[in-house]
C-alpha cells in the first residue's frame, strides 16, 4: 500500500476575491483570484491576460514560504506559465500528440509575504474542496490486463497527477481473477470517497458485483467508481470521455476523477434460473462474442487478434437458432412481435458474482441486492425469432476504444440498447463490422436496432452446426457455452436482464 499526503482543507468561503501584485516567471504581474479563476495580466497594463479555471485546469495548490504553487494540468499554452511537462501530453492512437489533449504544468506565484502565500492558497484550496472532489480513494491495479502495463500506467501516468492534486489514496494490485469483487465486498467504505479501477472494464463489472453483495448494499453501491483505461477493450472510459466531447487518454481519464464530476449508472440483473450476476456494459451472443473469445487462442498475435479473427469468422459465417425477448422502451414498441404470455424469470433471491454463488452471504432479514423492482404481470413482452448472425446488447456507447456497439445509448436512462445482426450474406456482414467504429452499422436493413427495459434471450444451436451452441459473453466473461452443459450458465433457462436506472454512481468529465 502507498499513501500520499495532502494539506488539511478549510471550509469554503463563498465570494473570495483577492488582488494583488505578485511575480511570475520572474516579472512583476497584477494578479487577481476571483469567481473560482486565477488570473494575472504583466503590472503596466501591456501584455496578455492569462486565466486559469481551477475546476477545470488545476490539479492543486500548494505554498512553500512566499511561493504559491499551482500544479495545472491545461491545453495548449495555459499548461502553465513557463513551466510544462511535455512528456505528460498523452499520446494520439497511432503515436502522435492528440490535438487538444492536456499537459501537467505548474504556475509559480510569488507574493509579497508568507502571510499572502497562506491567504491566497487557503482560499483556492477551499474553493477546490468546495467543488466536491474526492480526498481519498482506493486505487485498484490490475497488473494482468490487457498489455500488462496497469502498474506502468499507475506510477507513470495516474500518479503524479493523483498526487499533484493532493489526493490520499491506498493502491492494491490485484492478484487473481475476482479478486476485485472480494476487495469491494468487504471493505470499509468509511475510509474513502471513490473506488477507481486502473483497468479494462472487468475489473469495474467485479467491484460493482462485491458492491451488490454486500449486506449494506444500499449505502456501499452509492460510492463513487471511476475507471482508467489499462485493458484490452476499454469501453467504459472511452464512452465517459466521448460523451464529454474528451479525447480517449489515460490522463483525461484521471482528470474526470480528480475533478469529482458524477454521473448515474445503470446497473443490469443476468439472471438465469438461480443464478444471478450485474453488468454495466454489454452482453454479446453470436458474431461478437465468438470473436471476443476464441480469439484468446492467437494471443500471441498481439492486438492483430482480432482482426484476423474477424476474417475468418466473418468469412465462415455463423448463424444461431433462438429468440430474443424483450420490453420495448416507449417509441420501440413497433419492433418484435407480441408475445401474449411469458413465464416468470427470477432469480429467487439467489446471488452470484461470476465465480459461484453467494446465496449464504445473506438471510431473510439481511440479504445483498435482489433484482430491480419489476412487475412482469404488467410488462408487454414482444419477440425476434432467429437465425441470428449477432445479437449485442449494450448499456454504454462504446464496447472498445474504437468500437460503437450502441450509438444511441446514454448514461443513467434506464434502457438498454440492443443490435441485432439479421441472417444476411458474409459480405454484408463484413461492411458492417467496418461500420462498428463510427456506430453506422445500425442503420443497416439487416440490422434491428432499439431500445428495451428487459430483455430475455432464448439461445438456439448453430444452423447446420450438428447441435453446437454459440457462446454468450458480459462484459468480457463468457456466461455461457451451448457445447459445455455444466458451465455456469448453460443452454437451460433463459438468460434475462433487467435494468435498475441509476443505481450506481461513476466518476465523468463532466
Amino acid at each position: 500500500m502507498a499513501e500520499a499526503q495532502a494539506g488539511d482543507q478549510l471550509e469554503p468561503q463563498a465570494g473570495t476575491a483577492l488582488s494583488q501584485t505578485v511575480r511570475i516567471d520572474g516579472s512583476a504581474a497584477e494578479a487577481t483570484f476571483s469567481a473560482g479563476a486565477l488570473a494575472w495580466r504583466p503590472s503596466g497594463g501591456g501584455g496578455e491576460r492569462r486565466r486559469l479555471e481551477l475546476d477545470s485546469e488545476v490539479l492543486g495548490v500548494r505554498v512553500e514560504g512566499r511561493a504559491l504553487k499551482v500544479a495545472t494540468f491545461s491545453s495548449g499554452d495555459e499548461a502553465g506559465a513557463g513551466r510544462s511537462s511535455l512528456s505528460s501530453r498523452p499520446l494520439a492512437r497511432g503515436g502522435g500528440r492528440a490535438r487538444g489533449d492536456r499537459r501537467k504544468g505548474e504556475v509559480v506565484v510569488e507574493m509579497e509575504s508568507e502571510e499572502a502565500a497562506a491567504t491566497w492558497g487557503d482560499a483556492m484550496r477551499d474553493h477546490l474542496a468546495s467543488l466536491g472532489r474526492p480526498k481519498r480513494l482506493l486505487i485498484i491495479v490490475n497488473p494482468y490486463g490487457g498489455k500488462r502495463g496497469g502498474r506502468r500506467i499507475f506510477q507513470t501516468e495516474v500518479l503524479p497527477l493523483i498526487e499533484a492534486a493532493g489526493i490520499l489514496y491506498t493502491m492494491q494490485e490485484t492478484k487473481h481473477r475476482l479478486h476485485a469483487q472480494e476487495i469491494a465486498h468487504s471493505l470499509d467504505l468509511r475510509k474513502y470517497d471513490g473506488i477507481v479501477c486502473v483497468s479494462g472494464d472487468g475489473v469495474l463489472v467485479e467491484v460493482v458485483n462485491g458492491l451488490l453483495q454486500r449486506e449494506d448494499w444500499k449505502t456501499a453501491i452509492k460510492i463513487p467508481l471511476g475507471i482508467i483505461p489499462a485493458g484490452t477493450g476499454n469501453g467504459m472510459a472511452q464512452s465517459l470521455l466521448h460523451l464529454a466531447g474528451e479525447s480517449f487518454s489515460v490522463s483525461n481519464a484521471v482528470l474526470a476523477i480528480v475533478r469529482g464530476h458524477k454521473r448515474a449508472l445503470d446497473v443490469t440483473s443476468v439472471v438465469q434460473g438461480k443464478i444471478r450476476f450485474f453488468s454495466v456494459l454489454m452482453l454479446t451472443w453470436g458474431l461478437v462474442a465468438d470473436i471476443d473469445i476464441e480469439s484468446e487462442k492467437y494471443r500471441w498475435m498481439g492486438s492483430a487478434r482480432l482482426d484476423i479473427y474477424t476474417l475468418i469468422r466473418v468469412v465462415n459465417l455463423r448463424r444461431y437458432n433462438g429468440c430474443v425477448l424483450f420490453v420495448p422502451a416507449p417509441g420501440y414498441e413497433g419492433f418484435g412481435h407480441p408475445v401474449e404470455q411469458i413465464t416468470s424469470c427470477k432469480s429467487n433471491g439467489d446471488s452470484t458474482g461470476v465465480q459461484g454463488d453467494r446465496s449464504n452471504d445473506c438471510d431473510d432479514e439481511t440479504c445483498a441486492y435482489a433484482d430491480p423492482s419489476i412487475d412482469e404481470t404488467d410488462l408487454e413482452w414482444r419477440s425476434l425469432d432467429g437465425p441470428f448472425v449477432s445479437v449485442w446488447v449494450s448499456g454504454v456507447p462504446f464496447a472498445s476504444e474504437d468500437v460503437m456497439a450502441a450509438p444511441e445509448a446514454n448514461f443513467g436512462d434506464g434502457y438498454l440498447d440492443v443490435a441485432i445482426i439479421k441472417d444476411c450474406p458474409w459480405s454484408v456482414v463484413l461492411g458492417l463490422v467496418f461500420q462498428m467504429r463510427d456506430g453506422s452499422y445500425v442503420k443497416s436493413p439487416y440490422v434491428e436496432y432499439f431500445k428495451v427495459k428487459a430483455l430475455r434471450i432464448e439461445p438456439g444451436m448453430r444452423v447446420g452446426g450438428g447441435g453446437k451452441g454459440g457462446i454468450i459473453d458480459s462484459d468480457g466473461e463468457v456466461i455461457a457455452r451451448g457445447d459445455e452443459v455444466d458451465h455456469l450458465m448453460a443452454y437451460g433457462p433463459p438468460i434475462q436482464l433487467t435494468v435498475d436506472q441509476g443505481l450506481a454512481t461513476i466518476f465523468s468529465p463532466r
